[in-house]
């Protein structure tokens, strides 16, 4: 389906922007055969608050750490470390590594993703631990050995055990890990738990969004993932393959931002669809300059171009979709252009094929997924038609949008079986 604005209004990321409502981020897939994440922060110590958070998609079945530290090398397999894992499909809070330092839910292989979390409060006389999924307390209860090692201590981990990366490997993908030196009520975990956070309390102690590489995409360049408390501390990324586009990669992630980043066109002028927020619009083709006293939710071009929005709420920043505005009705060379396309095949399990009505000079293609991520881009010369190889792209609905020469772009749909 080709996608055309007629009269005087044109997007240039066509229907794909439409479709959008969030800015999606990426997660981290984990292949459960050693791929995991080490850093140099050392996790609360000894008998100290802390509460633990992360979304998961689990499909292990044994020992599947999510996050842990203490023990370290030194005691790898018996040390006082502080352990939140799935056990045999079932959430668990481990503390030394004794089988009676621990607290197991009673959910059985919860499929699909989920938030999962756990707390230490050192203050209750009673149910000092808490482990909750999905906001909803799983189990509660007290047990010996709740502390972790003050010395030989190892730093955080996240999807394997420290000094044994290779037999505790997580399965399954992870997004958005929260580590705090406060034992969390449960209202607090409900209240941001579906969403990002932009502003980061002083309890917050490491904050791992995951959102560093392009899903399904050749990510081998990314060999780091980024503390959002403390962008300087060094948190390595061990064993992942990052060329395959559903595991030991970057994936597409659950966990969002919140903040709409569409854009709805009017008469004569365009509006940001969030509310509630502080705009500045920026003119796309002078390297995303801030147009001065473009600040508000509405803006009106005075020159053809393409433009786009900073949207920033609480202290998430977002650029919008682009938007492109012309001064003058579409002329018959973009119509040509627009009219005759085809794609086959469509719906595709590899190759698209893409077959122009015209010879062409120079044509531009950008492969774009339904949360708005370039997929793909490419460029062909002197050509009536082309095909993509799209072996190593999930299967969704995605949209190509394609240029040729000073003509206006038009965007296709595609589905990706």
């Amino acid at each position: 389906m080709i996608k055309k604005i007629h009269k005087k209004w044109l997007l240039s990321a066509g229907f794909a922007a439409t479709m959008l409502t969030v800015n999606a981020q990426t997660a981290l897939n984990f292949d459960g055969y050693g791929d995991y994440i080490i850093t140099d922060l050392y996790g609360p110590q000894g008998n100290s608050a802390r509460t633990v958070e992360a979304w998961v998609d689990h499909s292990g079945s044994g020992q599947d750490i999510i996050v842990e530290w203490g023990g370290g090398d030194v005691t790898p397999e018996g040390g006082p470390r502080f352990t939140f894992k799935f056990q045999d499909r079932k959430l668990q809070i481990e503390t030394g590594g004794g089988a009676t330092n621990r607290l197991t839910g009673t959910t059985y292989n919860p499929l699909g993703w989920h938030h999962v979390a756990v707390t230490y409060d050192p203050s209750l006389e009673s149910n000092q631990y808490k482990l909750y999924l999905d906001g909803e307390i799983e189990a509660q209860g007290n047990f010996t050995g709740t502390g972790t090692n003050t010395s030989n201590v190892a730093p955080i981990q996240i999807g394997a055990r420290a000094g044994n990366p290779e037999n505790t490997g997580y399965n399954g993908t992870i997004d958005d890990v929260r580590i705090w030196n406060v034992a969390r009520t449960q209202g607090d975990i409900q209240e941001n738990m579906n969403s990002e956070l932009c502003e980061y309390p002083e309890e917050l102690i490491a904050y791992y969004k995951l959102n560093e590489g392009v899903p399904g995409a050749d990510n081998s360049a990314v060999t780091t993932v980024i503390n959002e408390v403390s962008p300087s501390d060094v948190n390595e990324l061990h064993n992942f393959g990052m060329n395959v586009a559903w595991t030991s990669n970057f994936v597409e992630g659950y966990v969002t931002n919140d903040i709409d980043i569409t854009i709805t066109q009017g008469e004569t002028s365009f509006t940001a669809n969030q509310a509630d927020a502080s705009y500045q619009w920026v003119d796309i083709d002078n390297g995303h300059a801030p147009i001065e006293g473009a600040t508000g939710q509405t803006f009106s071009p005075s020159e053809e171009g393409n433009y786009a929005v900073e949207i920033t709420v609480g202290g998430c920043v977002e650029m919008s979709v682009t938007v492109y505005y012309e001064n003058d009705s579409l002329g018959i060379d973009d119509e040509v252009f627009a009219q005759g396309l085809q794609l086959y095949p469509n719906p595709t399990s590899g190759d698209l094929n893409v077959s122009l009505n015209g010879v062409y000079q120079t044509v531009e293609a950008q492969l774009v997924s339904i949360t708005g991520k370039v997929v793909g881009q490419y460029q062909f010369s002197n050509t009536n038609g082309f095909s993509l190889g799209l072996n190593n792209v999930n299967s969704g609905v995605y949209f190509l949008n394609l240029k040729a020469g000073q003509l206006e772009a038009v965007t296709l749909k595609v589905v990706k079986m």
